[in-house]
């Protein structure tokens, strides 16, 4: 998400983003058609997303469905970056390891870092982590109608390692897998693989063969333009309500024209005029 504008007035500071439709939570609870609609488009954009955090130093490291944010044209939005990993601001190594903090939420981390709950600081992770819970984002998007987070905990995911590990050279498929489809759920192995060496990245997601189109083409082919493309949908925009009252609309501010600013008791903003 950009930030478009931050301004200061007499009791708040302001930071002026985009007014969002939804998040995925919101449409895998009340609009479970649409997810499987879009299932594919959305979860090219997010791994578009997670890619280009990755390009700018970012390991977000809290990907999980509350945090991908549905616009007005129904294009996928990433937020919060309070647990994100910030280095320098160039393209970080996929083979290389960064922090060892356990940081995230429980039912989307990787097991890297769930493993230093317990014994701090003992193992460093990388890029991976979000590739693993973009496979947790992916799963629960692609399975309706409850559209079931596919771990609820720590236990749960070592579980499923230890299966994994239980299974190791064999063609077997995680029971939980079964009721997807095929290609799906051949995605999905590669995206939650417990060794983050051989865990797929963004180089094994954008070929494989879930996201070919039936013309040949492939998801992720323009995926930026047309997406800049896609109408406006401004009913999908939520209604807001004042939090204090619970009775009248909040007051929304729309955007002034170039060289207005009539909001009041403003005594400092930035870009300035």
């Amino acid at each position: 998400m950009e930030l478009e504008m931050s301004f200061q007035t007499k009791e708040n500071v302001c930071f002026v983003m985009d007014l969002m439709a939804n998040d995925l939570t919101y449409y895998m609870d009340l609009e479970s058609a649409h997810c499987v609609k879009n299932a594919r488009r959305w979860s090219a954009q997010l791994a578009l997303g997670i890619n280009a955090l990755h390009n700018m130093g970012i390991i977000h490291r809290d990907i999980k469905a509350e945090n991908v944010l549905i616009d007005i044209r129904q294009n996928v939005r990433i937020a919060d970056f309070g647990l994100s990993y910030i280095g320098e601001p160039k393209p970080l190594n996929p083979w290389w390891d960064y922090s060892s903090s356990v940081k995230g939420t429980e039912h989307c981390m990787a097991p890297e870092i769930l493993r230093n709950m317990e014994e701090p600081d003992s193992i460093k992770y990388g890029t991976p982590v979000d590739w693993w819970a973009f496979g947790c984002v992916l799963y629960q998007l692609v399975l309706p109608p409850a559209h079931k987070e596919l771990f609820d905990g720590k236990d749960s995911i070592m579980k499923y390692v230890a299966w994994h590990c239980e299974h190791y050279g064999t063609f077997d498929l995680f029971p939980a897998f079964h009721q997807l489809d095929s290609l799906v759920a051949d995605l999905l192995v590669g995206l939650l693989h417990p060794l983050s060496i051989m865990r797929y990245g963004f180089r094994q997601i954008t070929s494989h063969w879930y996201f070919l189109n039936d013309d040949g083409t492939s998801e992720f082919h323009g995926a930026c333009s047309r997406a800049l493309q896609r109408e406006e949908e401004p009913e999908m925009l939520p209604y807001l309500w004042d939090e204090e009252t619970s009775a009248q609309p909040a007051n929304i501010w729309c955007a002034q024209p170039p060289g207005m600013f009539m909001l009041p008791n403003v005594d400092w903003r930035k870009p300035g005029p």
